[in-house]
């Protein structure tokens, strides 16, 4: 091999380096941006190992990509030196010459091999705690970091193109009563079974995340109106209709549902504190329902889904900001309300 096959051994490890330094540099934003998020950052430790590990790597092949050329330096003297020799001496010093280029550039080539190998399982690795990250480890649907880079790009591509979509927010109704009464157990088993019943009943494209405890969130790509109310309801009937029985316990679950269409001022803020606007009037309104937060404020997806328990009117739901404590007295109102109503009508029947 010639000296031009040696520049071209040379200019291979240059550019094994650059990628490499390419994609630590790379990473290292990455983590920088998820530090600046303020989220949790799982296996971080294992991450600054990695990175450490694969900088010594690199800075290991570029000692060899120095040292070759040191010898490639000295072989070109030796052949330069040799041209004042005899014709014999000269043809050795070639053979020498040329073995001592075969053998440097065969160590070199299998260090290339084995830091390119490195590479490749740490950066397996590393995607691997990546994926690890964004998912919910009970579920294994995305988690709210996931949903919220989703988001983010979905109001990127509304805003660049227009390809409106909705966010739905799902509720499991009186969770904490299922946990009480079953034990987390059954708990976790009903959690598992609604993440279950909506990758089943929503499309590949759609983007299906537990944010919180008993909480889901969808992205509902290429869907408003009337198309994303009716993919929320289908999900509601779904749960309903799914059978959770574990043993000889059988929860019936059941799902409230919240959902915005995106509009031309909204942020991802904006959109899911409507969402949670509309989660928050279907609660009020007595659960097991869909509403949708457009234009016009908090209504009922689809009225006539969920018929009422009686025949009492409800007041209208208002359409404000969820706040955990008011939802905790309005389950309490709720229940003292029913336990009036069948009050009066044992009265009434007495009477």
């Amino acid at each position: 091999m010639d000296l031009s096959g040696s520049i071209f051994w040379v200019a291979t490890a240059l550019g094994i380096i650059d990628l490499a330094l390419g994609w630590l540099l790379g990473r290292y934003w990455t983590l920088r941006r998820t530090a600046a998020s303020g989220l949790p950052q799982p296996g971080a430790r294992e991450l600054h190992d990695t990175a450490q590990r694969l900088a010594d790597e690199v800075a290991n092949v570029h000692q060899d990509v120095h040292q070759h050329q040191e010898r490639m330096e000295q072989v070109n003297h030796k052949l330069q030196s040799a041209h004042s020799r005899a014709d014999d001496q000269l043809a050795h010093s070639v053979l020498e010459s040329v073995a001592d280029i075969l053998r440097i550039n065969a160590h070199l080539q299998d260090r290339l091999i084995q830091a390119e190998e490195k590479l490749q399982d740490q950066g397996k690795q590393v995607e691997s705690w990546m994926t690890e990250a964004r998912t919910d480890p009970l579920t294994k649907l995305p988690n709210r970091r996931a949903f919220d880079g989703a988001l983010a790009r979905h109001i990127a591509l509304w805003q660049r193109s227009g390809a409106a979509f909705s966010v739905m927010i799902v509720d499991a109704d009186q969770f904490k009563t299922i946990n009480d009464r079953h034990g987390h157990p059954v708990g976790d088993l009903v959690l598992r079974g609604m993440a279950e019943v909506l990758e089943r009943t929503l499309r590949k494209t759609d983007v299906i995340a537990r944010i919180g405890g008993e909480e889901f969130a969808v992205i509902l790509a290429n869907a408003v109106g009337a198309d994303a109310c009716l993919a929320a309801e289908h999900c509601r009937k779904a749960v309903e209709a799914y059978d959770f029985r574990r043993d000889d316990l059988n929860p019936h679950p059941t799902i409230s549902l919240g959902v915005a269409f995106i509009q031309a001022s909204d942020t991802a803020a904006s959109i899911t504190q409507r969402a949670d606007e509309a989660l928050y009037a279907a609660k009020q309104a007595g659960r097991n329902r869909v509403y949708v937060h457009d234009s016009a404020g908090c209504r009922p997806a689809i009225p006539a889904a969920v018929p009422e328990r009686d025949s009492a009117p409800r007041p209208k739901p208002e359409c404000r900001a969820p706040d955990p404590v008011q939802v905790e007295g309005a389950d309490l109102a709720a229940a003292c309300g029913q336990l009036r109503d069948e009050l009066a009508q044992v009265l009434g029947k007495r009477d």
